[in-house]
């Protein structure tokens, strides 16, 4: 057997209560599945694709920071013999950290566009294909995350390749030259 309830707006919870109270507490084998419970399920529902994507996310920063960390890193031990020799011709040891944190932003600024352009290119068409097709599924892109992620990236982009000087500094000038 099936019977629904027709109720005005906002009055469901009153209704749940009056089933609840009066005609399930004399007969317990009856099921009541009310609009407030679908609505319950649907966002036990919504919020596990929250759960996944927000781990999802959380993995995929972590890779791209390291991805960043190893890319400076590199650079910078890559072109110890040149920055040793900018620095026999002249460049100081704050000019030479200056250009590798310059060149860390533009590394930074060159992923953010990237970045951006995957997101309202790819991702608006990936969703649309998969997710599209479902009732319930509202596009809503944004670029906030991206933007939120600012300032830590600049902090790792100054940070890193002022370190990775600083360790690689800690040898003498002829021994950066003369080290294959």
């Amino acid at each position: 057997m099936y019977a629904a309830i027709d109720a005005k707006k906002g009055a469901d919870k009153q209704i749940k209560e009056y089933i609840d109270e009066n005609i399930l507490k004399e007969n317990d084998m009856m099921n009541v599945f009310s609009v407030l419970d679908m609505k319950e399920s649907f966002q036990r529902y919504v919020s596990k694709y929250y759960m996944i994507g927000s781990f999802l996310v959380v993995i995929l920063a972590f890779i791209g920071i390291m991805n960043f960390f190893n890319t400076t890193a590199t650079s910078v031990i890559s072109r110890k013999k040149e920055l040793a020799l900018l620095e026999v011709v002249g460049m100081t040891k704050k000019q030479i950290s200056k250009m590798l944190v310059a060149e860390g932003f533009l590394y930074l600024g060159g992923a953010f566009m990237i970045a951006v352009l995957l997101v309202v290119v790819g991702a608006k068409q990936i969703l649309i294909n998969t997710l599209g097709t479902a009732f319930f599924f509202r596009l809503h892109l944004t670029i906030v995350p991206c933007v939120l992620m600012i300032p830590i990236l600049v902090g790792i982009a100054y940070v890193i390749p002022k370190y990775q000087f600083e360790k690689m500094s800690r040898e003498s000038v002829v021994e950066r030259i003369f080290k294959e």
